[in-house]
């Protein structure tokens, strides 16, 4: 082979191999990602890269032919495929009499939000410049995905003048800066203007996270104490607490506590600043020894982390949500204790939550092949009552309900699926049947 040869050899393998690299490259899952290629385009490119290339690697035996058409339909199938991408950030803007100026805000949704009627709790991110990101976002996602903690609606609260905004009283610094002084308005646009929007527009769950950290972690802290109802669950990263003003109160605020039930995490990193670590342990002892029953606290350092550690938040939702994650199978023989499990969520959490309901499918749909029809007709009567708006449920407790002899019972869990869906295929498909079938039974005179 001469040099030329050569060259042309190499340039074929290095467009293929880029080629290849660019269709199996995944989109990330948050932030900038790659537009949705044209299929058919990037089809008909593949095809014409086979055509031109074919000829010349024919020369170097079958090998190369097979690797090149596998690396090819490879390259299809994750087109065909297509990748799971997340729900786009919602910005919205408010125009608060509060603090008299507009507020800008962002919304994440759940991955799945648009394909199910399930309402979720909201997680409210003060200092959203910093916190509304797609690390932060990306692990909680994950973590939800691994059934460690439930899904929720992100808020993120894009700062105006955050100086401002962190601290009830002003506050002087030893360079003669200043900062706070609107704290209160502060909370009280997050209280009464975003909160409400957010319930009006996306559906919501009761129960609140308010996050902060450093100075908004202060802000966190500060508004469990002015405005419990803001919020369920307070996390504070790494919490300034070293205002005169709030120290001289501290104690009193704890021991008058009335907000009902509520709990406060801070979380802060091993390396963070020795005044960090005192007097968030100072106020946790406090907590522990003066608040009434309903305010608990917990203390959660990350090891190796500084000020503010990336994983605050994450690690703040574990504390709330330990014994969230079903760590067993769902299987006939768990069922029952997994269903309680479940059941004392919102007990346990503030929180609602449910086995997913393919998995309840798939345990009723087994059940019912093995003929066990008392079993298979208490999971498939559960998933009716954890998801009511479900016509697939409606459908599978009809199947139940005609495999164990009770036709009249099938019929009226065929007609409720078409009252939630009309023209439900599979719910019509099975009336037909099951009338047709009726029919033809022969009368006994």
């Amino acid at each position: 082979m001469n040099a030329s040869s050569t060259m042309r050899s190499g340039n074929c393998g290095l467009a293929l191999l880029s080629l290849a690299m660019f269709l199996t490259l995944p989109c990330p899952a948050y932030g900038v990602s790659r537009p949705e290629p044209d299929k058919s385009l990037a089809i008909g490119h593949i095809l014409s890269t086979i055509k031109e290339v074919v000829m010349f690697f024919r020369k170097n035996g079958r090998a190369v032919l097979v690797a090149l058409s596998l690396c090819i339909f490879n390259s299809l199938a994750v087109y065909a495929a297509g990748p799971a991408l997340p729900l786009p950030v919602r910005i919205e803007k408010i125009a608060s009499i509060k603090v008299s100026e507009n507020r800008e805000f962002w919304v994440s949704l759940p991955d799945l939000y648009n394909e199910s009627n399930e309402t979720y709790p909201v997680l409210v991110m003060m200092d959203g410049d910093f916190n509304f990101n797609s690390g932060a976002i990306g692990g909680l996602r994950h973590a939800a995905q691994m059934g460690e903690i439930p899904e929720f609606i992100i808020v993120g609260i894009k700062n105006t003048d955050r100086s401002k905004d962190i601290f009830p009283e002003e506050v002087t610094y030893r360079d003669g800066s200043k900062a706070g002084g609107r704290a209160d308005q502060y909370l009280d646009f997050i209280l009464t203007e975003l909160i409400p929007t957010i319930r009006k527009n996306y559906r919501c769950e009761n129960f609140r996270v308010l996050y902060g950290t450093s100075n908004s972690g202060f802000t966190a802290v500060y508004a469990l104490f002015r405005n419990p109802e803001l919020a369920d669950l307070y996390i504070a990263a790494s919490a300034t607490l070293r205002l005169p003003f709030f120290i001289a109160k501290r104690d009193q605020l704890v021991a008058d506590f009335k907000g009902g039930k509520r709990q406060l995490v801070l979380v802060m990193g091993e390396h963070d600043y020795p005044t960090i670590l005192s007097q968030n342990g100072e106020l946790k002892e406090k907590i522990d020894v003066l608040a009434p029953a309903d305010l608990t606290c917990r203390f959660a350092v990350i090891g190796n982390g500084g000020h503010v550690p990336a994983n605050a938040l994450l690690e703040g939702i574990r504390c709330r949500f330990e014994g969230w994650k079903i760590s067993r199978p769902l299987a006939e023989k768990t069922f029952a204790e997994i269903r309680a499990q479940v059941d004392k969520r919102f007990e346990t959490y503030g929180v609602s939550g449910k086995l997913p309901e393919d998995e309840l499918n798939s345990l009723s749909a087994s059940l019912l092949r093995e003929k066990k029809y008392a079993k298979a007709l208490d999971v498939a009567q559960y998933r009716v009552v954890c998801y009511p708006g479900s016509a697939d449920a409606r459908v599978s407790l009809g199947d139940v309900h005609r495999e164990s002899g009770k036709p009249d019972k099938a019929r009226e869990c065929f007609k409720q699926a078409l009252a939630l869906v009309p023209g439900h295929a599979v719910a019509l498909s099975k009336l037909e049947e099951l009338d047709g079938s009726e029919k033809n039974t022969p009368v006994v005179k």
